[in-house]
């Protein structure tokens, strides 16, 4: 039996009458909406199995809300491993055991940082350390435009919302697992990290070069230190300074047509030449 260094439990949050009425009326509002489209498609289609669909959903918004307001969790620090715990009332419905050799980096993860563009598999304990909705759906406006993204994500999107732990299972598979220790546990894994923590290491790794990465590099490029951009800075200083070499020739064509010639003679004085030779001749 491991001994257990440091035990950190975070019980389920107290919901107050207002935050219960909104919730129940926010599930609601889903399901109404959700029971319209099933209806739409089930006289558009013919097809009365659409309605499992509806059932799946309600099932889905009621685990979702009981995570949030009923789950705990516990995260356990032993001497050569770190247990991440999410629980539901006494019972433990997810458990995660990540051997400390195996921790690859850890650090503050950001609300504006969506890590499945650098790990295919994230997974997130506390749902307090997942983006807020507007934070979603900038990450989808990006695709379109990178000033709506910002405005739809707000001022917060450098807020740190908890930790991403990085880690290498047995198959040497890389995972990302997020979650929120609090000032002591930060402290231990540090001591037993070192060096490991506050790393990003994928710093280290070649850059990502997928449209979506690029797409939220350009609307919050202090996130994305590890995406190519989408057009490299390199490249637009050199077709800036093609631009103005360009500009400078035409510029100076201009001026040497406007200077008039060195042998030539003024009006003035070709038609009086011309007048001597008709008089002479």
């Amino acid at each position: 039996m491991h001994e257990i260094i440091l035990r950190q439990h975070d019980a389920a949050r107290k919901l107050d009458g207002k935050g219960f009425i909104l919730g129940i009326a926010g599930i609601l509002i889903r399901l109404a909406i959700a029971q319209i489209i099933c209806n739409l498609l089930i006289s558009w289609t013919g097809v009365g199995l659409i309605n499992l669909a509806f059932y799946l959903y309600a099932v889905w918004l009621l685990i979702q809300f009981m995570r949030s307001t009923v789950a705990g969790y516990v995260y356990t620090l032993r001497e050569d491993e770190l247990v991440l715990e999410r629980r539901l009332g006494d019972s433990t419905i997810t458990v995660i055991e990540v051997p400390l050799e195996s921790v690859a980096a850890m650090r503050p993860v950001r609300m504006g940082e969506r890590l499945e563009t650098a790990y295919r598999d994230v997974m997130v304990i506390d749902p307090a350390a997942r983006p807020a909705a507007r934070v979603r759906a900038a990450f989808v406006l990006s695709l379109i435009s990178s000033r709506l993204a910002r405005l739809a994500a707000g001022k917060n999107v450098e807020q740190e919302i908890g930790h991403v732990l990085v880690y290498d299972d047995q198959n040497n598979v890389r995972h990302a697992c997020v979650f929120r220790p609090n000032e002591e546990m930060c402290r231990a894994l540090a001591e037993r990290l070192r060096e490991r923590f506050g790393f990003d290491e994928r710093m280290t790794h070649a850059k990502v070069r997928t449209l979506y990465s690029r797409a939220l590099e350009r609307a919050f490029p202090s996130l994305y230190p590890y995406v190519d951009p989408l057009v490299n800075p390199e490249d637009v200083a050199w077709a800036k300074a093609q631009v103005d070499e360009q500009r400078e020739k035409k510029n100076a064509a201009k001026k040497a047509k406007k200077q008039p010639k060195k042998n030539a003679k003024p009006d003035g004085q070709d038609e009086k030449s011309a007048r001597r030779r008709r008089k002479q001749g």
